[in-house]
Formats: structure tokens, sequence, C-alpha cells
């Protein structure tokens, strides 16, 4: 039986004839051209009325023609195959559609069937049928069963038709083939009911196993309607889609389609679109189908913990050591987190280095906390990746969702997601419960968030710079940026109290733009005012020393306000700097160094920073945290511990500064210590640009009447 390749055409002119009625039409009046020729000499012998007159030729003319004559859009070379194709095959015929040409009308679609016949002279004959024509006419209805059984068992589709009693006419080949556990009942007059339930008593059909009589009873009623268009799945793993017509005089007629193809494709782009491409988990679409799925089967003393996991140190991974590594280790961590629960379709990958975890259970939230404190340990473990180590860990938020619960079940992902928040904010490796609490705080940042963006469009964020000074000579040696907000209701914001938003909302980027340009603009008027020497520091953080471009940023400010890097000092965290955490952080503060900038830490005493990393990367100076400083003067201890900084580094040859330097008590201890350099209260606050000239014309009238009165003494 031949297959149509063009399944969806076949399928529309199906119904379009089922519709139509045009089937019936072509059962009452059959036409076909039928040409045969000697299979040795290739001499025309016969043709039928209908070849003759369409082709308006007498008998005479056309036994005069060749075949190619009669059928010229046949070449020789493509008859040939098809005359080879029919001798080769066992049943001696081959079936083809073609467009040919007509006198005075368009080319028309073809249906050609090709029969070599062996005995008792070898003929090969030719059928040509005007499909167009054919659908379009009514067949004499004395052949009306024979012309169907031909053109139904020409179908891809499996094809039946019932009488008005609903008993079996005819069906097709391919119908017995999809229905393979009922074909033995499929004889003519026996009912659909009956074919149907000796399928049923078979298990051919998947969706009635368990509820057979309720599945009968439905699929009768279906069946019963005047037009049915419904899709079936078999045991065999076909899938079926059934289309049923009643005909004018009260049978049925229907189609069975093949659509198991379609189906697999449609599961799989269901299954591409729930889950998530590299780890096989689901994505975040598919855990929302996910959760509300097990919200629906919770029992009432039941509950689901919603766990948001984070991953710490990520980012440098990815950039330091390639998008492979990156792979390598969310891999690493989806399997670690799949080992944790009982049922992997509870575990979803919803953002770059963010899992989520559910876990249904009655225990209390010790359990899930544990699970939480487990995980974390296990991500905390460094693991190789192509020889190479691969430090990260995880920081988790949970909330839970109970059938009490008052809120919709996407408000754990929320609280989970609040949760996880403040975990972070608390430091790496910690797990945070959601507590209503928490979402005000989350309310306020986001409201902190939208006021931040509306205020850099409206140019409310500027640096104030605080001096820094040589206290034994009164030297000015430079300023520290420090960005404050010109709140027009709050007056003005410190750094403290809106960067933790800034940095959620993804501002910084924005932010520390501001602060580039306006300390350019500022080492520039400082030049002008006389002090060449001095230096504007600015702050760096982990993000910005992450930017392959933060040289190229830096750069373009710089070019605007015609300074150089001498003009310039970039101030790092020294956990940013010797954590080297990220390739990328250590190669921008090489270029930074190499490009003329002078490196300082910030900080310095917090951390855990190695005195080789100093000289690793020529730190030009250390800024003594305001911890070592305050009370110095009358605390023996930070005596020691700020001494022994300041000597380790005068030994190495980096300078040293002293941070929140208050009172002349603090700068005289630090004086004796050999630290000469200070920032502190007890000189200057921050200040914007236009209140620093006057500090700076102030200071400068101080120092030269000191410089008087010392030069008379």
């Amino acid at each position: 039986m031949e297959t149509d390749p063009n399944q969806a055409a076949n399928f529309r002119m199906m119904v379009e004839m089922l519709d139509r009625n045009i089937l019936q039409s072509t059962f009452d009046m059959p036409m076909a051209e039928v040409i045969g020729w000697d299979a040795i000499s290739g001499n025309i012998v016969a043709m039928n009325s209908v070849a003759l007159t369409t082709r308006k030729l007498t008998l005479r003319q056309g036994m005069r023609c060749t075949i190619s004559d009669l059928i010229p859009e046949l070449s020789v070379a493509r008859l040939a195959r098809f005359i080879d194709t029919v001798r080769r095959r066992p049943t001696g015929e081959v079936i083809f559609r073609i467009m040919l040409a007509r006198p005075n009308g368009p080319p028309r679609l073809h249906r050609i069937v090709m029969r070599y016949i062996y005995e008792p002279k070898p003929t090969i004959v030719v059928m040509v049928q005007n499909i167009t024509r054919y659908l379009e006419a009514r067949v004499a209805a004395s052949n009306a069963e024979a012309i169907l059984s031909t053109a139904i068992e020409s179908l891809p589709d499996g094809f039946v038709l019932y009488d008005a009693q609903d008993r079996l006419v005819i069906c097709n080949n391919r119908y017995r083939d999809i229905y393979r556990k009922s074909a033995a009942a499929m004889r003519k007059g026996t009912t659909f009911e009956d074919i149907l339930q000796y399928g049923l008593d078979r298990g051919e059909y998947a969706e009635a196993i368990g509820r057979e009589k309720q599945w009968l009873k439905e699929r009768l009623a279906a069946h019963r309607s005047a037009e049915v268009t419904v899709e079936q799945r078999l045991t065999s793993g076909q899938w079926l889609r059934i289309v049923e017509r009643q005909t004018a005089d009260g049978g049925r007629v229907g189609l069975r389609i093949d659509i198991t193809e379609h189906k697999d494709n449609e599961a799989a782009l269901e299954r591409f679109a729930r889950t998530d491409h590299l780890t096989g988990l689901l994505n975040r679409r598919g855990l929302t189908d996910r959760l509300n799925t097990l919200a629906g089967e919770l029992h009432a003393d039941e509950r689901i913990a919603v766990l948001h996991i984070d991953l710490d140190k990520f980012k440098s991974i990815n950039d330091g050591q390639g998008h492979d590594a990156g792979d390598f280790v969310l891999t690493h961590v989806a399997n670690v987190l799949c080992e944790s629960v009982e049922d992997t379709a509870n575990v979803a990958r919803v953002g770059g280095d963010e899992f989520i975890v559910l876990i249904r259970s009655t225990g209390e939230k010790d359990a899930s906390l544990a699970t939480s404190r487990k995980i974390i340990t296990q991500l905390s473990q460094p693991v190789s990746y192509q020889d190479r180590i691969c430090n990260f860990g995880a920081c988790i938020g949970i909330a839970y969702y109970g059938k009490d619960s008052e809120a919709e079940i996407d408000s754990a992902l929320t609280g989970a997601d609040i949760a996880l928040n403040e975990a972070k904010q608390a430091g790496r490796g910690q797990c945070r419960v959601f507590e209503v609490a928490m979402r005000d705080g989350a309310v306020k940042l986001i409201q902190m968030a939208q006021e931040i963006r509306l205020g850099i469009e409206a140019g409310e964020f500027e640096p104030f710079f605080q001096p820094q000074v040589n206290t034994v000579t009164g030297e000015i040696v430079g300023f520290e940026a420090l960005i404050r907000w010109r709140h027009p209701t709050r007056g003005l914001v410190p750094a403290f109290d809106f960067l933790p938003a800034a940095e959620k909302a993804g501002l910084m980027d924005a932010l520390d733009d501001v602060v580039m340009d306006k300390s350019c603009a500022a080492a520039a008027a400082v030049a002008s005012w006389g002090l060449d020497r001095a230096s504007i520091s600015i702050n760096m953080s982990m993000p910005q020393l992450q930017d392959p471009d933060i040289l190229k940023r830096l750069e373009k400010y710089m070019s605007r306000h015609n300074v150089c890097p001498a003009n310039m000092r970039i101030e790092l965290l020294e956990s940013t700097l010797l954590d080297e955490r990220s390739e990328i952080i250590v190669q921008n503060v090489h270029r930074l160094i190499d490009n003329g900038f002078l490196v300082e830490l910030d900080d310095f005493g917090t951390g855990h920073a190695a005195i080789a990393t100093l000289r690793k990367f020529a730190v030009s100076r250390i800024k003594i945290d305001r911890s070592l400083v305050q009370h110095i003067d009358t605390d023996d201890e930070l005596k020691v511990i700020t001494g022994a900084i300041i000597g380790l580094a005068s030994r190495l040859g980096i300078n040293v500064l002293a941070e929140g330097v208050e009172t002349a008590g603090e700068q005289r201890a630090l004086q004796d210590l050999r630290c000469a350099t200070a920032q502190g209260y007890l000189h200057a606050r921050p200040m914007p640009l236009d209140a620093l000239k006057s500090w700076v014309s102030a200071h400068q009238a101080i120092k030269d009447s000191a410089k008087c009165r010392h030069a008379k003494a």
C-alpha cells in the first residue's frame, strides 16, 4: 500500500472529501485513462476512450505514439526508473502522482498506477487518473464498493465506514494495522461496539485501563455524535487522531491519523520548555508546575519546605577558569542536590547559579534546616576540574507552605528568595528561614531601589572628598572619594544606607560611573589649585574588578577631564585582592598597576592578608583600619598590633595611612609609631567639591602661618 509522505496535506484533503461528500461522488462516476504498451517493443497497444478523448486522438493516432509522447512529463530516464521498479516489485505495481499539462487548461495533479503484466504477453499498463476531476465527480453506484476499496487502500491513514446500523462496511489494511489487537473482529457486518469491546478485552486502549466500563460509555457517545475529532492513545504507544463524520444515509465514516511523531515532538518540546538543558533539572516554569502539583497533593498535616540555594564564588570560577569549568560546577551541584532528596523531580535550576529544592514532609523546621546545613557542607568542599581546584560555597533561604497557609503557593518561592537575601547578607555559607518581618525589609529595598534609579537619572548622587594629610608637614597628600546621595526629602544619605539596595537592584555600575566621572573632574580641579602631587582615591569593589572593561571605563573619564593615572589611586579591600578568587580580578589589578595607577589596600588589619601577596601586587600603600586606630593612645595592645603593621610595611617599602583619626592623642600615638599620614574627623569630614576648595585654602593658610612661626622661632 502506498504511503504518502505529505500526511498533513492528505489529512486536510480527506476531511474536505468527507465534509463535502466528494468520496460518494467518486464512487458514482469513475474516470481514468488506461494506456498499455508492449514491454518488449515499447509500442502502444491499447488506450481506453477516456485516454483518447482526453488527448483528442483516434486509436490509430494513439498507437503511433510512444508513452513519452502521451505523457511528456515522464522523461526517458524517469520512465526507465519506474519500469525497473515495477519489474522488481513482487506486486508488479507502482503508484505515484505527477502534475500533467492539458490542452486549454492549467496543469492538474494526476495519480498514475503502473502495472506489469507478465502473461500472456509482457505488457505495461498505465492508469492515469485526474485526481482533481476524480474528487469532484460522482462514481456510479454499482461500482461504489470496488472504487472505494481501491481509493481507501491508497490512503496513508486508517479508513473505516459503518452503515446506519453501525455495522462495519469496509476498512483498509492500514486501519487493521493500527488496531492490531482488534483486527480479528473487523469482519463485515460486525458492530462498532463489538469491535471496540473486543479490543478493550485485550488491552488495546491505554486510556481505558482501570476504567473500562466508563471509557466504553464515553467512546460510544462520542462515536454516535454527528461530528467528532478526538485523540486516542493505544497501549502500543501509538497516538491517533480520530476524525468521524456522519454520512447522508446515517452511517459513519472515519479516519485514524497516526500522530505519534507529532505527540513525541510535542512532549519533547514540553520537556525542553520545562527543563534546564545543562543539568537536566526542572527550570523555573517546570518548578512552578511541580510546586502546584505538590501543593494539590498535600495532606492536612503536611507542608512543603522551599530551599532557595545560591552559590558563592561561582562568578569567579566562570570568569577565571572559563564557562566549561562553570558548567562542570553547576552539574556537580545538581548531583549533590539530587542526592539530598528522595525525589529528583523536586530539584530545579532557576538561574545562572541558583537552585531550588522542594521537600515534602510532616517534620518541623529543624528537618529542612538539617538538610540545608548538609547541603552547605557538601557544597563547600572543593572539586577538581582539569587538574584545577574550584572553590565555592552556598547560602540557602527557606520558606514553608502548608494546607493551612492563607497565602498562595507562589508566596513560598518569594519568601525563600527573601530569606536567601538575608542569608547572603549574613555572610557565606549561611542559612535563614523566612519570617514576615523580612518581607517588610525586602519591600523597603525594592522601594529604595526605585528611588535610587530615579535619583541617578536626576543627578542626585555625587562623591564627597575627605582629605588625607601628612600630620608632620601639614601637606595635603590626597582625598578619598565617598559617594553620597542628596535625597530630595531625606537630605544627605550616607553610602551604607543605600549601597545594599543598589547592589541588589544591579545599579552599582551606574553609581560607579558617577564616582569615576566626578572624581576625575575633582582630580583636575585639585591640580588647578596647585596640589599637583595630591591624588583622588576611589574605592573599587569586586564586581568592578571583575569587569573586563574597567580600565577602558576609567580611561574614558580621565580623557574627558584630562587627568593621568598619577592623579588617581585605586582603593581595594584586602579581601578582594588577596582572596584571588577570580583570575580576571588578578589580571585587572596588574593592568591598573602596569598603566600607572597606584593601588592601596583599604581597611587593612581586618582580614587575613598575606605579606607575600602585598609584594606580588606591588601595593603602594595600606590604610590601617579605624578599629586599630581608635583609642590607640590609651590601648597598649593596639599600639603593639598597629606598630607591627607599620614596621613591616616600612621594611617592605609600603606607605601607611591611618583611617579614622579623631583625636590629637590618637595622632600623636601614630606619629610615635612612625605613621605620619592620616585621614579622619580630626582633620576634616568628607565634603562636596565646591566646599573642598575653601577648606584647602584655609588649611594652606594655617600651614603657612605655622611655617612662619616656626621660622621666627
